[in-house]
């Protein structure tokens, strides 16, 4: 097996230093073989990516062990990268999901280190990508991973979040809050054992009670990483929350759960069902509606929930390509 990954070229700006080495994969004839075309320390010039553009070469390729360097790289300079003209669309939205899903794992693996603050310069770097591509959302939609992982989730329920955001009219500095605050909402399971995360069998009454613990414990690792974000603390804490006052962790009811906590509450239910997690199947989009609408109705509020079915249009594709998916996905 290779040690070697392939990164779209297009990805990298001129003149800047990516901080990894990058190399071509040259065929012989007989074999094939790595050779260094960029040191990671050095500047990335712009006759290189001139004469990979000569040349037609679209990959380079990276050391495995360098993908945090190489992500962290696209952080840095998300920007310049979703504003370049060379890059098409649709390989924004990789870099997009990658490097996000890559930036949520981390926060799960060291929730108390930069990791959140990270996630909040992302997910307003994300919001402005998507408010200027009305089409961007859709995409990060289609490439969303089907198998349920915490961080992934996390990355998608965002992206369901901001298209239903910009749908529905919220101002764009909100929007930017409820990203931010969904990419970071389950952060407490940073704190349950993931053999309880992960059982694949009916959770125990005290399993339970340890996983409803989550919404309070992610609270309390925005307070020790100095969060103060209103909207990231509404959604961590209030996204289990349901309309008729049987959520957790505070039986809020109505009125007194934010619009941040009501959308949060959807969108993550809608998601959870829509993908394969350990104990469950993942089942059709508009099953998972259906089963929002007639079993689950006590969750959600009414009107809003109204709006995400009208939002998301199970018969018209042009709205939401995961909806009229015949995969069964």
């Amino acid at each position: 097996m290779s040690n070697y990954i392939p990164i779209d070229s297009s990805s990298l700006k001129a003149n800047t230093k990516i901080g990894c080495n990058l190399h071509l994969l040259v065929n012989t004839g007989a074999d094939s073989r790595y050779i260094l075309y960029c040191k990671g320390d050095t500047v990335f010039e712009n006759t290189k990516r001139e004469l990979l553009v000569e040349k037609n070469i679209n990959r380079l390729f990276i050391a495995k062990d360098d993908q945090q360097k190489y992500y962290k790289y696209l952080e840095s300079n998300f920007q310049n990268i979703m504003s370049d003209t060379k890059i098409s669309a649709d390989e924004k939205t990789r870099i997009v999901h990658s490097a996000a899903t890559n930036l949520v794992k981390d926060l799960f693996e060291d929730p108390r280190s930069g990791n959140v603050e990270r996630t909040k310069t992302f997910a307003y770097n994300m919001v402005d990508y998507v408010l200027k591509d009305s089409y961007a959302a859709q995409k990060l939609l289609r490439i969303a991973v089907h198998e349920y992982y915490t961080y992934t989730h996390s990355v998608n329920v965002a992206a369901v979040g901001i298209l239903f955001a910009k749908d529905i009219g919220m101002k764009d500095n909100d929007m930017k809050g409820l990203c931010s605050g969904v990419l970071l909402h389950d952060v407490g399971k940073t704190k349950i054992s993931t053999d309880i995360l992960n059982k694949k069998g009916k959770l125990t009454a005290e399993e339970f009670k340890e996983i409803k613990r989550h919404p309070e414990l992610g609270v309390a690792i925005l307070d020790e990483t100095g969060t103060e974000i209103k909207e990231e603390r509404i959604i961590t804490i209030q996204h289990h929350e349901n309309d008729d006052g049987s959520g957790y962790p505070y039986g809020l009811k109505k009125d007194e759960i934010s619009l941040f906590g009501k959308i949060a509450r959807i969108i993550d239910v809608y998601d959870a069902l829509t993908t394969k997690r350990s104990y469950a199947d993942a089942i059709r989009p508009f099953a998972a509606l259906v089963e929002m609408k007639e079993n689950m109705f006590y969750c959600f509020d009414k009107e809003l929930l109204k709006e995400f079915i009208r939002f998301l249009g199970p018969y018209d594709p042009r709205k939401n390509p995961r909806v009229n998916d015949k995969s069964g996905m």
